[in-house]
């Protein structure tokens, strides 16, 4: 039985003998490993001979699958091999992401090398998309290398190999895939993006998450903290459909735009409600439902309370931290029994006494 081998020419490598196939295969098993255990060695620094070590691997993957006129696979391999070639030349320099990224490929085609000597089916498709992602990284500019390489390992770990698909957040040191990226990790990949067009924007949703999942934390009855911290971003980018150029708090408007949206997508219902009564007040003159007292979640009165904070923190004219911070409590405390409820300013009293003014929160 020959394997279902889609795009790749095998008839000659089928007419080998099993022996070879199999002395074949455990050459290449042997150099594939020797190629993880060099970019294991390089996470400790790049050294010009594991690098040619690294390099003569390759090389030797290569030229087996040569001699067993398995063409796609030589291809694929001396593709890797020649980007390795030019790291070890010097014409790029090496980085722990091109290890990695020839650990994923390199064991890539060792799994499609196992499919072949089990005769299962094996993809053409998948050794030419290898071939392009390193066609990509050598050909772009070299203030974009790292990065395009950096998308491909994540890309070639989900499947899909498709660098376009994959977003690298080079600020907060992190990358994923738009096909296997979490909701929250999209949530905040946006908020992300905000923040290079708002100055403003990472300060403020660091002091209201700040704020904000340090009080759930004390509640006796605290929300999960991934719909909290989905409730704040949304709340955050609908700052954006705001008229006020210095917000002293949340309007319907920002409840309607963020708790809509979230109500949208599965799996989201907690944050959209905790947003939708974020503007409700203690002594039922809230909005939009005029909720009062317990009828109230705590965490939608937390999730309130913090963006308040955070406004007042964001827009107060005194430089000074403790001035700026002083100002929120003085605010804050004055609508104890109205806008909140006692125990959820005494919380906040407390917090800001045990963590806050024993150091800067905010810069």
């Amino acid at each position: 039985m020959q394997a279902n081998t889609e795009g790749i020419d095998t008839q000659a490598f089928e007419e080998l003998d099993d022996e070879i196939k199999q002395e074949f295969f455990e050459d290449v098993v042997a150099a594939i490993a020797d190629v993880n255990e060099c970019a294991s060695i390089l996470e400790a620094g790049a050294d010009a001979q594991v690098i040619d070590r690294m390099f003569r691997s390759l090389h030797t993957v290569k030229g087996n699958c040569k001699m067993v006129f398995l063409d796609s696979f030589v291809e694929a391999s001396h593709k890797l091999e020649d980007l390795f070639s030019k790291i070890r030349s010097g014409q790029i320099e090496y980085h722990d992401t091109y290890g990695e990224f020839a650990v994923v490929v390199i064991n890539e085609i060792q799994k499609q090398l196992e499919k072949l000597i089990q005769r299962q089916s094996v993809s053409g498709m998948t050794l030419t998309s290898i071939e392009n992602l390193i066609s990509q990284i050598e050909s772009v500019d070299s203030s974009e290398r790292l990065g395009v390489a950096e998308r491909a390992v994540i890309a070639v770990k989900d499947g899909h190999y498709n660098v376009d698909l994959v977003a690298v957040d080079n600020e907060h040191g992190r990358a994923f895939s738009f096909m296997d990226a979490t909701d929250l990790e999209f949530f905040e990949f946006i908020s992300d993006k905000q923040a290079q067009t708002d100055s403003s924007h990472e300060k403020f949703l660091h002091i209201v998450n700040d704020m904000a999942l340090s009080l759930n934390q004390m509640l006796n009855r605290k929300v999960e903290e991934d719909q909290l911290k989905a409730a704040i971003t949304f709340l955050t980018l609908s700052n954006k459909i705001r008229i006020e150029e210095s917000p002293a708090d949340l309007t319907m408007d920002q409840v309607f735009f963020a708790s809509g949206l979230l109500a949208r997508m599965p799996g989201w219902s907690i944050a959209s409600d905790l947003i939708l009564q974020s503007l409700e007040s203690h002594d039922g003159s809230g909005h939009p439902n005029g909720l009062a007292g317990d009828e109230i979640p705590p965490a939608a009165q937390v999730l309130g309370l913090a963006f308040e904070f955070g406004y007042i923190i964001l827009n107060s004219e005194s430089p000074g931290y403790k001035e700026s911070l002083f100002s929120a409590v003085k605010v804050i405390n004055a609508k104890k029994d109205s806008r909140y409820k006692a125990r959820q300013v005494e919380r906040f009293n407390d917090l800001i006494k045990s963590e806050y003014l024993t150091e800067q929160r905010w810069f």
